[in-house]
Parts: C-alpha cells; structure tokens; sequence
C-alpha cells in the first residue's frame, strides 16, 4: 500500500450504509412485469438501490437520495421537446444518484417518448417500462419487503459471526485466530499491531507480502500521536484503513487495522467491535504491565546480574517470551519519562522473545538481544528521551554492560540531548576509570589522603568530607560551606587544616585535581 491521503474523521461519525437490493433483483420480480427497454444492462444487473420513489415533478432531484429508483407516469416529457431536454433531464436524475428511472405506460403515453429512451440508452441510466396493471405502490412494497429481508439476512450474519469470532478467541491462539475468522467473515485484510505500529495479527496470510509493515508502523504512531480514536486513511488506488485505537482511555495498547472497501454497514461495524474488544483484552493480557509481572521482570534482572541463569531462565517462563541469547545490548533510561515510552517497550517486550524491560535502582533498563537494537532506538528516538546503550556483549557481562549504559545515560543527561547516547569507551570511562582499574592508583591514593583519614579517626573530625565537598563546589567557600550546614569560616579553618596534614598548596591547580582523583578513587562517590 503506497499512502495518498489521509482522512482524520473518526469512524463513529461517519455514515452508517442503510440495507441495499440489487436493482436486477427488482426487475426480475415476476408478478410486477417490470421491462427494461434502455440503458446499461450491467448497471440494470449491479446498481443498488435503497428506496424506491414517486415524483411527477419536472426536477424532482433535489428531494432524491442517491440509489434511489424514480417512478413516474411522465406527465412532465410532454413539455420536453427536443433531444437536448431531455438529454438534461436524464443527467440531473444520474448527477442525483439515481440508480433507475420507471416510466409508465397507459396513462399519458402508450409507450414511452422515443427522446426519454434515448438519452437514458446514450447516458447509460437503467430505463424500464411499468405496464398499466402494476401500481407504483405494489412496486415501493415489494422493495420494501426485499429491503427488509436484506435487513433480517445481514441481522443473522452478524449473530452468527459474532459467535465464529467470539468461539474462535476461545482457542489457544485467541486473538490469531480470532482475527483470521473476521478476516474471512467480512472478506477484508485484517490485522492487529502494537503501540508502536508492529504487526502482532494479520489475516489472511497469503495477502501479508501485498501491505507494506513499516507504512502501517507510521499511520499507527500518527493515529496514537493525533489523540483520537480512530481514523480512516486513504491509498494508492483509491481503497484506503480504517484504523480503531485498542486500550482504555488514556492507555492506548495497540491499533485495530481494517481493510477499507466502503464505510461497513450495521453488521460489520458489530463485527468489528467485537474484534477491536477482544483484542483489547488480549493486548491487556500480553502487556505485562500489571505489579506483579513488573516485579517478577525486576527479580529476572537481579537474578541475571548475579548470575544464577538457572533460575532466571525456570522465572522466565511465567514472564517472558525468552530470555535473550547470544549478544546482547543494555540501554537506559530515566524512570520519570513518558508513560508512553514505557508501554511501548512493554507492548515490544510482550511480543519479541530474547527481550526484556524492567525497572533497576531508580531508572528503566530494557536487556535485549541485537538484533532488537534498532526498534529500541527508534522507540527512544521517537520519544525524544536522555537514554545510553551499552556495548554488545554477553548475559556473563551484564553488570559491566549495564555500567556503561549508565555512564552513557550520564552523558545524556549532562549534555541535555533528548536522544540515545553509545557507550563509547574513549569518552565515557576517562583518566579515573583507567586510574581505579590499576592497583597501583589506588594504593598511592590512599596514601596521599593518609594523613587526613588518621586525624580523622583520631579526632572524630570530617576534614576528609569538609575537603571532597570544597573541591566539589570549585574551592568555592560559600556555597560548599551551605551544603554542608556550617558557617563559612568554619569550612576555611577545615581547609586549612587540611592543607597542614597534606603540607599542599591547595591553590595549585594540579594539587587540588590530584586530590581529587584520590578521592573518586578511594570513595564510593559518584558526584
């Protein structure tokens, strides 16, 4: 499908088609003797009609609704008197909708005037002859009564289909083989994607190559993005979706796609209600957004980090689709982003196995094997989030992977980028990292803040704590000083102190960065 247009009215406003015969299935009732002496026969076998009227006025169509089939007596084609009127004529009647014109005969014409059957044959406008026995209302009462049993047969059809479709969501495969019925049922494409436009359903199989996945992906953000619940979209061709957002209000969980062949009557609007209810309900079911699957997702990713696979892969089986194999990425992300966000990468996570999401120490952390990578960065880009990834690596390397994604998600956010951040070692590990993986740095750290540590042990002093937080603030007093609750001279005498211990100039630059690195190297803090 190549998109043309698209068409932002809502399905439950637009016009419901009213119950239509088949003009030939008018014709053909044998007791009205009904002729048909001019125009299209295939117009005479296909043409719909919806209703059935009587006019003797001379422009009777404006008070005519489309399909519908004039009868008159022509007491009017008397005034009609040259080809070109009633050329006219005719053309206001088919400009109006009219599927077929019924002239009399035996009343004012024996026959009927040559200048009408002609413009009806060179127009294409089905003509027919009502003999003098037939009255025009026993043919607007057999119409009705074919209009009523049209009315009753669809009536059935969607009773019956209903119950096709309701006992097929029963199956193992509820909502595959729901949307398979419908799809035969209603003679149309059929499918059912997630909130990021991925199709979970479609039917019938055969016709999945003819639908483009990725056109589909964009109508579906556009339908969701747009705040409405539902819409139809033209295509290439002429023939378009219809598509219904599936959820309860305010958490929209997938897209209910329909192929558009004309507004649905009654009974297919029925059908597909029920299609868009159970799917709801099933997109609920696999979502896996409730408390209890949330933390057994959060008891997975503990287990993983700590390496008891054994027991994550048996947890596994009750949450996820498969726990992920082979390589495998890490991203990041606040906890505080959009809700949005978060349901996308459930609805992803619930249907696309080597994957999970989950929420770890205060942010969200989605594990996903690789080849999941570009849907994961497509969902953070498209929702404008500070995010990092990891390196590829393996499930044995999950603690070190997820600590990249943290230093990434860092840089994210100090950067103010709304986009995800790659780890990249050159950039995000530093001189510190190099420094706290070398035993030696960290065992001449210690010694350089020797002298502070011990007169702080000895004396029940914070010098050490006085000093990381003057440096932190940029040897700015004031501010450090407020942070730390105590009067500014007070912080000045510490600092002093402290450059007694060290016998340093802490007004040197190189000083004040050594000690610095020593204490980042020697502390757990992360400022």
């Amino acid at each position: 499908m190549a998109r043309a247009a698209v068409r932002p009215d809502a399905l439950e406003g637009a016009t419901v088609p009213q119950p239509t015969i088949a003009l030939g299935e008018l014709l053909h009732q044998y007791q009205l003797s009904l002729v048909l002496i001019a125009g299209s026969s295939e117009q005479a076998h296909d043409g719909t009609v919806q209703w059935v009227h009587v006019s003797e006025l001379e422009d009777p169509t404006p008070f005519l609704p489309p399909r519908t089939v004039l009868l008159t007596t022509g007491a009017r084609f008397s005034t009609v008197d040259d080809q070109a009127e009633a050329e006219a004529y005719v053309q206001r009647l088919i400009t109006a909708g009219v599927t077929a014109l019924g002239v009399a005969v035996g009343l004012h014409f024996d026959r009927v005037p040559a200048r009408i059957v002609s413009a009806c044959d060179r127009l294409g406008l089905p003509l027919f002859r009502v003999p003098y026995d037939t009255a025009f209302i026993e043919i607007v009462q057999t119409a009705a009564r074919l209009l009523d049993a049209r009315a009753r047969e669809r009536d059935l059809w969607a009773l019956e289909s209903q119950r096709a479709v309701a006992a097929a969501s029963l199956h193992r495969d509820g909502l595959g083989a729901a949307v398979r019925e419908a799809a035969a049922r209603l003679g149309r494409r059929v499918c059912v994607t997630d909130r990021s436009g991925r199709i979970i359903e479609f039917a019938p199989q055969a016709e999945r190559g003819e639908v483009q996945p990725e056109w589909i992906r964009r109508e579906t953000r556009r339908l969701i993005e747009r705040g409405v619940s539902a819409g139809r979209i033209g295509t290439a061709g002429g023939s378009g979706i219809q598509m219904q957002a599936l959820g309860r209000q305010g958490q929209v969980l997938g897209v209910l796609v329909v192929e558009d062949r004309g507004a649905p009557d009654t009974a297919e609007r029925t059908l597909i209600g029920l299609i868009a209810a159970i799917a709801t309900v099933q997109l609920e079911h696999r979502s896996g957004i409730d408390d209890a699957q949330s933390a057994l997702r959060m008891a997975i990713v503990q287990l993983l980090l700590a390496k008891d696979f054994a027991l994550a892969e048996i947890l596994g089986r009750g949450a996820l689709s498969r726990l992920p194999r082979g390589p495998v990425v890490v991203a990041r992300y606040p906890e505080a982003e959009s809700a949005d966000l978060l349901e996308d990468l459930r609805s992803l996570d619930a249907g696309s196995p080597g994957l999970i999401t989950a929420s770890h120490e205060g942010s969200e952390i989605v594990i996903g094997e690789t080849r999941h990578l570009p849907a994961i960065r497509r969902l953070l880009l498209s929702h404008r989030v500070p995010s990092g990834i990891s390196e590829r690596g393996t499930l044995q390397e999950l603690g070190e992977l997820l600590s990249q994604a943290d230093r990434a998600l860092a840089f994210s956010l100090a950067s103010g980028a709304e986009a995800p951040v790659d780890y990249l070692p050159a950039l995000h590990d530093g001189v510190l990292h190099l420094l706290s993986s070398h035993p030696e740095g960290r065992r001449r750290a210690e010694g350089l803040l020797a002298p502070i540590r011990q007169h702080d042990r000895r004396h029940d002093d914070t010098i050490e704590e006085s000093l990381a937080t003057w440096l932190a603030h940029h040897g700015q007093t004031s501010p450090a000083a407020a942070e730390l609750g105590v009067h500014r001279h007070t912080l000045k005498a510490r600092v002093q102190t402290a450059a007694a211990l060290l016998q340093a100039d802490l007004d040197s630059p190189d000083t004040r960065a050594e000690l610095w690195a020593a204490l980042r190297l020697t502390t757990d803090r992360t400022e």
